[in-house]
């Protein structure tokens, strides 16, 4: 369930550092929860190992920076050239997949005698 969920994530949140980026874990997290009305709400575990998963993968990257205010400096991420590439494919594979599981989630997926 965790490596679903992992990947769920991930796909949200290269969308998101895409759209909003950079930005750093703290904001993106709240940005899920703001996007899903806080129906979703990741444990900060969930967000960094998704952070490492896509950096690992060369999909973003990293970088130190200034909060703003009087907080400690923050590592941001924004998306790679290949990220995009990678966001563009995936992106399109998901929405198949989201009316696909619709479709069988509404029990139109059964067999048909």
């Amino acid at each position: 369930m965790k490596d679903l969920r992992t990947g769920i994530y991930s796909l949200i949140m290269l969308n998101i550092i895409k759209t909003n980026g950079p930005i750093h874990g703290y904001a993106l997290r709240a940005k899920v929860m703001e996007l899903s009305d806080n129906t979703l709400t990741p444990s900060e575990s969930t967000i960094y190992e998704s952070l490492k998963y896509l950096e690992k993968r060369g999909l973003i990257k990293s970088f130190w920076g200034k909060a703003s205010g009087k907080g400690p400096p923050r590592k941001y991420y924004v998306i790679t050239d290949y990220g995009e590439e990678v966001l563009r494919v995936v992106n399109t594979e998901a929405l198949i997949l989201a009316r696909l599981l619709q479709l069988v989630a509404k029990g139109e997926g059964e067999p048909r005698h």
